[in-house]
């Protein structure tokens, strides 16, 4: 078989080995702080730096001012969602999705009209233009976010009335500009549903329960979540598997992989958002250790268009990931990945804070962990609380100097 040229938008250098482990020849376009990271893995001719690789003016440009285009490569690819808008059009027809099916998987307004319009339960919710019309949205309780934002960045809550005016009051004191979606609260565990669909059918489904709702982290919550085995929960997995082949259908999201959020509410599951990604945090880890597939191995096979060789087998124990935090301030010293990795259940550990970091008030993202853990127990009980007692020795162990930015 002829190499494929893949070109990929947004370094990732896990997307990276996996598409050259199946053989293709890798370009990237990259930011500047990303090529310094890449340099013992792609020579210079291969990359394309860019202020932001999700701006296709920029992007195109990069690539003719080295006398290249899209139309040298076989593949346009995307390794996170942030650029998979910009990997599609400038892609064309050797990107595996078009802009349209790019743009749902993207925006949560155009996402939940389709999701709506397809009959499944999911949030009422309004696109907020300025921070005055919030004052007006029908619902008591209700969070606002970008359209296209991830994690907890620039979420807002409110669960009274009190609280949505000094929402608007801190927009516009800001001079904040939208558009944001307004969305009512949904009550229910959140959940998130991982896999792989292939020509329309969800080959392969991973549900994990979150020990907290994401949103639960501003007030002091842990962000961790658990595996649900299909073996010990057969009817959940079900209605699972119903609600998500029903959304891959509306979002017409047909082949890669993809993650799903959603609330559980009773006997009823209520759609949350999805993203035509691999999940956060350690999800892959934890779908590798729990049922032996390799969810990146599977995104890359998609967007080269080879077929799945995915055996899923279920693990007998039962595993989970927690991101761990410090306090907010500049981070003097910490447990090393050693340390991490040797607490009980640990089967796999890694670092993303060094001392000297400042490191931000947990409370305002949830997708700044200074580590993340593999944790592994008999059953989900005793795999949570192996991940909270990490959670609680990681944060007390961690030493802080109070400056820059953190509590005098």
């Amino acid at each position: 078989m002829t190499q494929q040229r893949a070109l990929l938008i947004g370094w990732q250098l896990e997307a990276v080995t996996a598409l050259r482990d199946l053989g293709a020849d890798v370009a990237c376009v990259l930011t500047p702080p990303d090529d310094e990271k890449r340099a013992d893995v792609l020579d210079d001719e291969y990359v394309f730096p860019v202020q932001d690789p999700a701006n296709t003016e920029w992007t195109l440009a990069a690539l003719k001012r080295r006398g290249a285009s899209a139309a040298d490569f076989d593949v346009v690819c995307a390794p996170s969602e942030d650029t998979l808008v910009n990997a599609a059009v400038v892609g064309g027809t050797r990107s595996r999705m078009t802009a349209d099916r790019a743009l749902v998987l993207r925006d949560k307004d155009l996402q939940k009209s389709l999701i709506r319009s397809a009959g499944i339960p999911v949030a009422d919710s309004q696109v907020i233009v300025h921070a005055g019309e919030l004052a007006r949205f029908r619902y008591p309780r209700g969070v606002l976010k970008p359209l296209d934002g991830s994690g907890t960045v620039g979420v807002r809550t409110w669960h009274d009335a009190q609280e949505r005016a000094g929402i608007v009051d801190e927009l516009e004191s800001a001079k904040a500009t939208g558009p944001w979606l307004a969305e009512q609260w949904v009550d229910g565990a959140e959940l998130h549903f991982d896999g792989v669909v292939r020509n329309g059918e969800v080959r392969f489904l991973s549900v994990g329960r979150y020990l907290q709702n994401v949103l639960a982290i501003r007030n002091g919550g842990l962000v961790a979540s658990v595996s649900l085995r299909p073996d010990r929960h057969p009817e959940f997995y079900d209605r699972a598997r119903e609600l998500t082949a029903h959304a891959m259908k509306a979002l017409e999201h047909h082949d890669g992989v993809f993650h799903l959020e959603a609330f559980e509410q009773g006997d009823r599951l209520v759609f949350g958002e999805c993203a035509g990604r691999i999940g956060g945090g350690l999800v892959d880890r934890v779908v590798r250790h729990q049922y032996g597939v390799d969810l990146r191995d599977e995104w890359a096979r998609t967007v080269l268009g080879l077929e799945s060789t995915m055996t899923p087998s279920t693990s007998e124990a039962t595993f989970g990931f927690v991101s761990l935090f410090t306090p907010a301030g500049r981070l003097r010293s910490g447990p090393a990945e050693h340390e991490v990795a040797a607490r009980e259940g640990v089967r796999y550990a890694t670092l993303r804070a060094c001392p000297g970091d400042l490191r931000p008030d947990p409370a305002e993202a949830s997708n700044r962990p200074a580590a993340l853990a593999v944790v592994a127990g008999e059953d989900e009980q005793q795999t949570t609380d192996r991940m909270r007692g990490l959670a609680s020795w990681f944060s007390a162990a961690a030493v802080m100097s109070p400056t820059d930015g953190g509590q005098e």
